[in-house]
């Protein structure tokens, strides 16, 4: 019964919404592939007060957001984790996700989880690719629905 998609019609949107995408530059190629997505999926629906801020990595999602949603309606926070030989990827994938979801709660705003966390560089790379699933878009869509 429940249907997956939502269709905006262009009045439906209100373009004074400010939002922030937060994006980290480890593994900045997948990253910015998914930001791109969701900067021209945001423009498409009629956002058009869209500011990108780059952080070093992941870790560094959580402080940022917390600071864009002090002065923004919603934020979209985009990294690639990547499964690796240590436990860093789950201290990393856990830690950003729960920070992420309590700054959210503590803002009363909307947080897009754009945290990508794979088993490895081919599946990261299907959940960036413009070509593919490319996430971006549907994570932007997540927040602008959040954001009406």
């Amino acid at each position: 019964m429940s249907d997956s998609t939502f269709t905006f019609n262009k009045g439906m949107v209100d373009s004074s919404k400010k939002i922030t995408i937060v994006a980290a530059k480890w593994n900045g190629d997948l990253v910015n592939a998914l930001v791109k997505a969701a900067q021209e999926h945001l423009s498409l629906l009629g956002f058009n007060n869209i500011n990108t801020v780059h952080v070093p990595g992941s870790w560094e999602l959580v402080h940022a957001s917390q600071k864009a949603l002090v002065d923004c309606d919603g934020v979209i926070s985009f990294g690639v984790v990547i499964r690796g030989e240590t436990t860093h990827y789950e201290l990393i994938s856990e830690s950003v996700t729960q920070g992420l979801m309590q700054i959210s709660i503590n803002a009363n705003k909307p947080l897009a989880l754009g945290l990508i966390a794979t088993e490895n560089f081919e599946q990261a790379h299907r959940r960036c690719d413009p070509e593919a699933l490319n996430k971006g878009k549907e994570i932007a869509q997540s927040l602008a629905e959040m954001l009406q």
